[in-house]
């Protein structure tokens, strides 16, 4: 539309009188046409809306039928069942939970409600967890019925299961503390353990974390038998020290165990009825403050030497004082043709009986090695090395080599790792004993070690330089064939020199790169100080810490 005010439009124009009569008579006949298109446009949707309508009514009709002869409803029973059983989680257990199966399942229709409840392989697993108490009301009725239901809860789930046999882990609540510093066990915990008790004939897989006292007197109870337990995984509940001379563990009489995980404040292989020629795990783990004096690296070799099927096995090794002498060379040769993966916590400071523990074991299948700990006198593993042919794996603790003692070791590394991790476990926040920049110098300068490495991992490497991780990448990456395809370091700190530009080249190439900084604290005039949503400057690139190993 022609007008004089086009000019004016989208302005800041301020029109006279007579120039405001002048754009009302304008706006007459464009007001008018605007009405009718609104009323046009009123009919055209007063229309779709009817015929809205209609399609919801013929389609609710067609699908209504549609589901009558939908093809799931004719699935036989047991494909359907298969179908359930193959929607339970299989790294774990099962958890009471309505957003996951078999519960979610019973929720769908009725028709799978009764194929779920009539099915007992969807119950046969079940991981408990013993409610927590409120602190700030430790008389509350509320926790009772807590309890009270769970503990029904429990007894129904299992009876769904049938005669299949049982996968069970149980989480027990906070524990008490005895007039000597022991921890003790709660009362719903003793609870939760008398009704999985009732099914203990069914036991095929259990994980219990609950205090050792009344793991103690569970497993010396006289009346259960457990004939198809197979996996068994004891850990403490809480870290108090635990002052014990381990027990009678008669309910394990005439099970068939293949893997036992057991503190090792309560392991006396001599009162442990276990077939030790069938054990392919064995874990002995726990706070290394309750690892008993008795578990030196020649007792361990007497009870590992009784287990040929080993797979794998971990250990918490207390060797005594240097002063001790060490027998542990009268030994022969173990042979463990089976065993992949081994990992060994030095307790004491003390390493030397690791090395000759070492040095009499076989391991031709060898494919993952840990080491960690804190000596005073660094282990030599270089000719243990040499004699793992196969290794891939490889996760060692700083402050278990001196500085020497480590470049050593890194000369002697087998050429078939393919993942190198270093970690920090005494000392997490502390200086290491070796120098990071050394050991990765090592690696940088000498191509020929670890040829083939393709993950090479840091924890906690405070004392780590960028510009050292930065050499080390770039001298991997740029040989005719680099193998090296991830990296991840955590170092404990801030960031000092950013080298995720330089790198990114080699992150085109395929190179998966993780680095964890410390967020740096904002300056004490921040306008940001002391409200929760201060903005900080975090790097994007982050990788979580690794599990801890005081429980293996």
């Amino acid at each position: 539309m022609a007008s004089p005010f086009v000019s004016r439009l989208g302005t800041n124009y301020c029109p006279t009188d007579e120039e405001v009569v002048e754009i009302e008579a304008l706006l007459v006949d464009p007001t008018l046409r605007l009405k009718g298109l609104d009323d046009e446009i009123r009919k055209l949707q007063e229309a779709i809306d009817k015929l809205g309508e209609e399609r919801s009514r013929v389609a609710a009709y067609v699908e209504g039928y549609k589901a009558l002869i939908s093809p799931v409803r004719r699935l036989p029973l047991d494909i359907i069942q298969e179908l359930f059983v193959a929607c339970l989680p299989t790294h774990r257990n099962c958890v009471m939970s309505a957003s996951e199966a078999p519960v979610l399942l019973g929720h769908i229709c009725s028709s799978w409600r009764a194929i779920s409840l009539s099915t007992p392989r969807l119950w046969s697993s079940l991981h408990v967890v013993e409610p927590l108490r409120n602190l700030a009301d430790p008389t509350s009725a509320s926790f009772e019925e807590k309890v009270a239901r769970r503990l029904e809860i429990t007894q129904m789930w299992l009876g769904r299961s049938g005669q299949c046999p049982l996968s069970i882990s149980f989480q027990s609540g906070s524990e008490g503390t005895s007039q000597i510093g022991i921890a003790a066990p709660s009362a719903t915990s003793a609870q939760f353990m008398n009704t999985l008790l009732s099914f203990a004939p069914r036991w095929q897989h259990i994980h219990f974390t609950i205090p050792i006292s009344l793991l103690l007197n569970v497993m010396s109870h006289p009346d259960a038998e457990v004939p198809q337990l197979e996996t068994v995984a004891f850990h403490n509940q809480g870290h108090h020290p635990t002052f014990t001379t381990g027990g009678p563990f008669n309910m394990l009489r005439g099970a068939r165990i293949s893997s036992l995980s057991i503190p090792g404040a309560i392991f006396r292989p001599e009162s442990l009825p276990v077939q030790w020629s069938q054990l392919t795990t064995l874990t002995v783990g726990g706070p290394k403050w309750n690892v008993p004096l008795t578990m030196t690296s020649d007792a361990l070799l007497r009870v590992i030497s009784r287990c040929p099927e080993l797979r794998c096995c971990k250990l918490m090794v207390h060797d005594p004082n240097k002063e001790v002498p060490v027998q542990i060379s009268q030994h022969r040769i173990v042979e463990l043709p089976f065993l992949h993966t081994l990992a060994i916590h030095c307790v004491a400071r003390v390493a030397p009986a690791v090395s000759d523990l070492l040095m009499r074991l076989s391991l031709p299948e060898l494919r993952s090695f840990a080491i960690f700990g804190s000596a005073q006198d660094s282990p030599t593993l270089g000719t243990f090395f040499a004699r793992l042919v196969r290794l891939e794996s490889l996760r060692v603790d700083l402050n278990i080599f001196s500085e020497a003692s480590l470049r050593e070791t890194f000369h002697t590394l087998p050429p078939s790792i393919r993942w190198l991790w270093i970690s920090d476990i005494e000392h997490p926040w502390g200086q290491t004993q070796a120098c990071l920049d050394e050991m990765l110098a090592i690696l940088t300068k000498s191509p020929e070690l670890c040829p083939i490495l393709q993950h090479f991992s840091v924890d906690y490497g405070n004392n780590l330089s960028d510009r050292a991780v930065l050499l080390f990448i770039a001298a991997r990456m740029q040989t005719s064939r680099p193998a090296l395809n991830r990296v991840d370091i955590n170092f404990g700190r801030q960031i000092v020199v950013d080298i995720m530009p330089d790198l990114q080249a080699f992150i085109e190439m395929g190179l998966a790169v993780s680095l964890t900084y410390f967020p740096p604290q904002p300056p004490q005039d921040s306008p940001w100080l002391g409200v929760p949503d201060a903005p900080l400057n975090t790097v994007p690139w982050a990788w979580a810490p690794p599990m801890s190993t005081s429980n293996w």
